[in-house]
């Protein structure tokens, strides 16, 4: 009795014997036009220099998918490839995973490109002091479908101490995430909006996402000593002196001042 294998046929999984071929002709059609129209792609993937690269991110990620831990099978392009092909190479671009999880974020990627098209994402800037209410003034102007980016609430969640504590080491893993982040909205168009609370202005935002997205900048304006006092009455121990000198010589141009009292 020849040995068996499992595969699928029809779109349903199958036992057939191990020598059967089950790939069909619309699988050969599909990779030679593949071949034919992305051959630069397809070559890469196949290069030594990539499957060097292959092997380095996955002896970094220690073998294991980084999304759910398993073992991973394969090195994904955060950013896709065909999104940002100077990017190919890049280590900080590439994460291990397993194939479910790789199958999992590919038809995501499918669905943006191809039904979310349409969607039009504004990133908004808003700066400000401690203090100064530029987080309640994103709640107030956030719609259900936003992303909002604020290092407090990442700290106090990662870390599980009080808000406004902070814990050096994990400051490293938020700055990582921010990074990412930056990065893959490039490629995205998938929320309504996007708000990045920050105190002070980084020009590093506007060169990524510049021409990708439009950016709103906003500064929320509130009197010095408000800020202070409630900061007192927060018992956040900052050094708001200095955190203060920095905001009053950044450069604000652009940014459309929202006055707070």
């Amino acid at each position: 009795m020849k040995p068996t294998k499992l595969t699928f046929v029809n779109g349903k999984p199958t036992l057939v014997t191990y020598d059967r071929v089950v790939r069909t002709e619309n699988d050969k059609a599909y990779n030679y036009r593949r071949k034919i129209n992305d051959n630069e792609y397809m070559k890469f993937y196949h290069s030594t220099e990539w499957k060097h690269k292959r092997q380095e991110i996955l002896e970094r990620d220690y073998h294991l998918c980084q999304r759910c831990g398993m073992e991973a099978e394969l090195v994904d392009h955060i950013i896709p490839s065909k999104d940002d092909w100077s990017d190919r190479l890049n280590s900080e671009n590439l994460q291990s995973l397993c194939r479910e999880c790789h199958k999992v974020k590919t038809k995501r990627e499918w669905m943006k490109h191809h039904k979310g098209m349409t969607r039009y994402m504004d990133i908004n800037i808003v700066c400000g002091l401690p203090g100064s209410g530029k987080t309640t003034y994103v709640k107030q102007h956030m719609t259900e479908h936003d992303l909002i980016y604020d290092y407090d609430s990442l700290m106090c969640s990662l870390s599980g101490l009080n808000n406004h504590q902070s814990n050096h080491d994990i400051h490293d893993y938020i700055m990582l995430f921010f990074d990412q982040m930056l990065r893959k909205l490039k490629s995205e168009q998938t929320f309504n909006n996007v708000w990045i609370i920050r105190t002070l202005p980084d020009k590093k935002i506007d060169t990524l996402l510049n021409n990708y997205h439009h950016i709103n900048h906003i500064v929320v304006m509130t009197d010095p000593i408000v800020c202070e006092q409630r900061l007192r009455e927060q018992k956040r121990q900052i050094k708001f002196q200095a955190i203060l000198n920095s905001f009053n010589g950044a450069d604000f141009t652009g940014y459309r001042v929202v006055k707070n009292r």
